[in-house]
């Protein structure tokens, strides 16, 4: 099991559930986070006091995950 990460102090506590860590964030360049995948979960999403801004970047950093096994991001 693969676990996109944007803090390093979240590594071992992957590690110690038996994961390997990926550092990536939806709002930025998430090329790197899926090579090699043929699965992707996502139970990502912004939280309500956020606002639209950055449900937008959230959303759409999703979308950009998604299609990257398809090679179009």
């Amino acid at each position: 099991m693969y676990r996109m990460i944007r803090k390093e102090e979240q590594v071992q506590t992957i590690k110690e559930l038996g994961g390997h860590s990926i550092s990536s964030d939806l709002e930025g360049n998430v090329d790197n986070a899926v090579d090699n995948m043929e699965t992707i979960i996502l139970p990502a999403g912004s939280r309500p006091k956020m606002g639209p801004d950055k449900t937008t970047a959230v959303d759409n950093g999703a979308i950009k995950l998604v299609a990257a096994p398809k090679g179009s991001c």
